[in-house]
């Protein structure tokens, strides 16, 4: 088959790095793949290294701009008359909904969209909220079928008019992967994630000033975003500066969670994170809230450890715990292992997506 994938941004995220491991199993498959997506970027950098053809639009970016919006548009209608594939797959919000759109008007057979997450559900004005969620109404509409990440996403739009049978639940899968020698004995606790609001990085330092009043240890963070610079200054402001490391983009970040005694991801919004299914194969102990798909990976305390959002105080004691338990971070380490290796496989993932095509 021919198929188009299409994202937003070019970064390396959680979307992004799904858009790359479809593309790179598709051609594994012999299919013919070309992805599209915003400007430059890691995302462009990965597919170029693989030999997986790249169309770059320099109009299309996350901000809103209508004229910007208007030019990516046509060009979206271009490049699909152009290459003519048979199934185009868009992810995110704003290359759902041009894509989608262009994608009916360009005659594509299958256009399929993922939601990797609602952007309605994360902290905005209610009229904001209103305004994204007509809009994705508008794009399931225009797809075949929209791919929910979890039951959670799936649950969110499942009662809106005339979209109910275009839902369909395939959560994101994870492989085995190598894990490099553990180099430094400090007790670690970590994340992988994008440096954004929703991620509740903010709440996790001001656990963290508690946390090393009590014990020697550090905290890693892996990722980039917007949000870097502000939590650097917030690390400062709060004191605690020379025990954080902010280690910004890393390639291959999960073969460094050999590094981490407890993962942690106190996040306001998610959908179903790959950051967890990773620290599940690396068979960590993890604290997270229960939001989007979280409480689908995470039965709290047999798997992992749920904790409230916003709630800095809770995440202090439960970062306690964990640290004076070295058998319940093993149970939990190992249960969730398990639980990722039964459910979360990217093989499953893999055929029920390729199955929709």
């Amino acid at each position: 088959m021919k198929i188009l994938y299409g994202i937003t941004k070019s970064n390396f995220g959680g979307a992004q790095r799904y858009v790359f491991e479809l593309a790179l199993e598709a051609k594994r498959q012999k299919h013919d793949v070309v992805v599209l997506c915003g400007q430059a970027g890691k995302l462009v950098d990965k597919l170029n290294e693989n030999e997986i053809k790249v169309v770059t639009l320099d109009n299309l970016e996350r901000d809103i701009s209508i004229i910007k919006e208007v030019k990516s548009f046509f060009q979206i209608v271009k490049i699909l008359k152009q290459e003519k594939p048979e199934v185009f797959h868009v992810n995110s919000s704003k290359m759902g909904g041009l894509g989608a759109l262009a994608g009916r008007i360009a005659g594509v057979k299958k256009i399929i969209f993922t939601g990797h997450g609602w952007a309605f559900n994360e902290p905005r004005p209610r009229r904001q909220k209103n305004i994204i969620k007509f809009f994705t109404w508008i794009t399931i509409l225009l797809s075949y079928k929209t791919i929910c990440v979890s039951s959670k996403t799936r649950k969110d739009v499942r009662g809106w008019p005339f979209i109910k049978n275009k839902l369909i639940l395939i959560h994101n899968g994870v492989s085995n992967f190598d894990l490099v020698k553990r180099s430094d004995k400090t007790f670690t606790v970590g994340t992988t994630s994008e440096l954004h609001k929703i991620k509740g990085l903010d709440v996790l330092l001001l656990a963290w000033k508690k946390f090393i009043k009590k014990y020697e240890a550090k905290l890693i963070i892996i990722g980039t975003g917007e949000e870097r610079s502000n939590l650097e200054n917030m690390a400062r402001n709060l004191g605690i500066s020379d025990s954080i490391i902010f280690m910004g983009f890393v390639e291959n970040a999960r073969s460094l969670l050999s590094n981490f005694d407890i993962f942690c991801m106190p996040s306001r919004s998610e959908a179903l994170p790959y950051g967890i299914l990773e620290a599940g194969l690396a068979e960590l102990p993890v604290i997270a809230t229960p939001v989007g798909g979280i409480p689908e990976i995470i039965e709290s305390g047999r798997n992992g450890v749920l904790v409230p959002v916003e709630n800095d105080e809770i995440l202090f004691s439960t970062l306690v715990l964990l640290a004076e338990d070295k058998e319940l971070r093993k149970r939990l380490g190992t249960n969730l292992k398990s639980s990722i290796e039964e459910n979360f496989s990217f093989e499953q993932m893999v055929t029920k997506t390729f199955a929709l095509y």
